[in-house]
């Protein structure tokens, strides 16, 4: 509906605000057009206002109830005189989406008038609006061409809408036949917002100028609207800002809106939100400016990603372990992440998991191959069979899941590194090495085919799979070529260098595998931050942690000389500081193996 706006505005809009005023309201008699311009997003995936190519997920019913109010949506001028054909409208929106499966999505839409009123101008020749009645109901399908969550780039989607001539409270004649509304939506998540951008194009019956010269009313008919939204996610309270242009495709009118909404969860089911914004411009239907307010209901919790975590994760909503990685179910202090019993409180040893033992073999489920039958350590908890079927009983068998003859001790014959050096004599069957290191590309003191510089546990034969280590013994810590690996984390009392009592049994690891290694002659402790608070403050406290951690491993044994502490701060972050997992990942510790020059 058309208005005038004021002219002192940023140039680039110069030619928008003084395109010429048309007439929203028509003479009596004359052809009509659908008042309501903005149309709601029935699905609210990504955008409460547009389209951003994201449906609502297979099964899922929407349904909305909103309360719209528009200022001066319909303006008449005539010469210097100006009249509010409608001055004030209240409508109550109503919408419902329903999406059958992942790659469609339908709606139905319906606006009630519950309120307008405008100025008397019958002498102009236009009836005063009707109070209350039905505006003009649409139908729509969208159909999903691609999805983020389907593992796509981003999100793209197809759509129709159709707006039946139906209404009665425009304060307009009924609008000519049907019109047809093809849009194409596509959008993108970025982290913790998204990005959207919508085109569509409103075909419609024309509707020429009235010919009166005192009071002219602009042709209406069909118009390009575009539009563009940026949106945050994954929490309760989320906001989006809106900008949507029109274009009429029949005059030189240009109208622009800009909108800023919130949206908030009430619970999974039932969501509040409100959007109010200005409008800029001539084009038929735009107001001076509007305001919505609105609940939801049925599919309103927003989707998430793999590694996010989910809206679902606030306090008293239901989710699934999946949903929420970094929190701890079972209060354990051990994150759903790592912990491999997250609804049974237990111990960073035992991977989050308590101590259980069904068969009674002393050997605990979580290591035990067969927690039903009493076993043997040697057979990972498991009776002695010969799984092979090779006649050669796996008590005695040294490959006892490879079909091999007897005098080969039930082993194939073999070099599964290819040096040149048979399995059954090569010490490291699994690494190239020399005959002098018996098959190993160096010193082994164990025997137990694992390099001194990769075995965690040296002095005691173990292997491959555990870090060198035998199976009675758990490593809290393995090694790379340059640097140690903690299975867990070091924890420190808040804000202050102090170490946890719970971080002593990893650092007793760290210090035993620092002793056990005299050929890594020296190991930089290093401490870091997220980039909460000071930088410096960061550097100082950091430095301090290090220190803490470097004074615990010689009270442990490891010779001074052998170690060095650095405080690196915020400054060497391995995760993104906006999220909270990111930040959990750059509060940490690290040993790095300094290797001579």
């Amino acid at each position: 509906m058309s208005r005038s706006t004021p002219g002192q505005v940023m140039s680039w809009l110069a030619t928008l605000l003084t395109a010429n005023v048309a007439l929203a309201g028509a003479p009596a008699g004359s052809p009509g057009f659908a008042l309501e311009r903005l149309a709601l997003n029935p699905g609210a995936a990504g955008s409460l206002l547009l389209g951003t190519g994201e449906l609502l997920s297979q099964g899922e019913l929407r349904l909305s109830t909103v309360w719209h109010y528009q200022h001066k949506p319909v303006l008449l001028a005539s010469g210097n005189a100006h009249y509010q054909i409608i001055g004030n409208r209240l409508t109550t929106h109503l919408s419902a989406a329903y999406s059958p499966t992942t790659w469609l999505e339908l709606s139905a839409q319906l606006p009630l008038v519950a309120f307008q009123r405008g100025q008397d101008a019958v002498a102009q020749g236009f009836a005063a609006p009707t109070p209350f009645g039905v505006s003009t109901p649409s139908l729509g399908a969208r159909l999903g061409v691609l999805s983020q969550l389907r593992g796509h780039a981003m999100d793209l989607a197809l759509g129709l809408s159709l707006g039946l001539p139906l209404g009665n409270a425009s304060g307009l004649p009924p609008e000519l036949g049907a019109h047809v509304t093809p849009q194409v939506m596509v959008g993108r998540r970025l982290g913790w917002f998204r990005l959207g951008l919508e085109a569509q194009a409103l075909l419609r019956k024309r509707i020429d100028a009235t010919p009166d010269a005192a009071i002219q009313q602009a042709a209406q008919g069909s118009e390009l609207r575009l539009g563009a939204v940026a949106a945050t996610l994954g929490q309760r309270l989320r906001w989006e800002v809106n900008v949507v242009g029109t274009s009429p495709l029949v005059d030189s009118a240009k109208s622009m809106e800009v909108l800023v909404g919130g949206r908030y969860l009430l619970n999974t089911s039932v969501e509040l939100f409100a959007v109010g914004g200005v409008g800029l411009g001539a084009s038929a239907g735009t107001p001076l400016y509007r305001v919505m307010v609105g609940s939801a209901f049925g599919g309103v919790s927003p989707t998430w990603m793999k590694g996010e975590s989910s809206v679902n994760c606030s306090p008293g909503f239901k989710h699934t372990v999946d949903e929420c990685p970094e929190l701890d179910e079972d209060q354990d202090g051990i994150r759903n992440v790592v912990d491999k019993c997250p609804f049974e409180s237990g111990i960073l040893e035992r991977g989050g998991c308590p101590f259980l033992d069904q068969d009674g073999d002393g050997i605990e489920d979580s290591r035990d191959g067969c927690p039903t039958e009493v076993g043997l350590v040697a057979y990972q908890g498991c009776p002695m069979p010969d799984g092979d079927q090779d006649g050669v009983a796996d008590e005695v068998d040294s490959c006892p899941a490879d079909y091999g003859p007897a005098d080969n001790r039930g082993c194939p014959r073999r070099d599964k590194d290819g040096d040149g050096i048979e399995d059954d004599v090569d010490a490291c069957p699994l690494q190239p090495g020399e005959a002098k290191f018996k098959g190993c590309p160096e010193e082994d003191r164990d025997g137990d085919g694992l390099a001194n510089s990769l075995d965690s546990c040296p002095d005691m034969a173990g292997k491959t799979e555990n870090h060198g280590c035998p199976d009675h013994e758990i490593p809290m810590v393995y090694l790379e070529r340059d640097r140690f690996v903690l299975l867990g984390r070091v924890f420190f009392a808040p804000n202050q260098p102090k170490l946890e009592a719970r971080s002593h049994a990893q650092l007793d690891w760290v210090a035993r595998v620092i002793k056990e290694h005299p050929e890594f002659h020296h190991i930089s402790v290093g401490a870091h931050s997220d980039n909460r608070g000071f930088a410096q403050t960061n550097l100082y406290m950091t430095q301090a942690q290090a220190q803490a951690v470097q004074w615990y491993l010689i009270e442990r044994g490891v010779e001074p000389e052998r170690l060095e502490a650095r405080g690196y701060g915020d400054t060497r972050p391995i995760g993104d500081n906006n999220m909270v997992r990111g930040r959990e990942q750059n509060r940490r510790v690290e040993f790095k193996i300094v290797q001579p020059d």
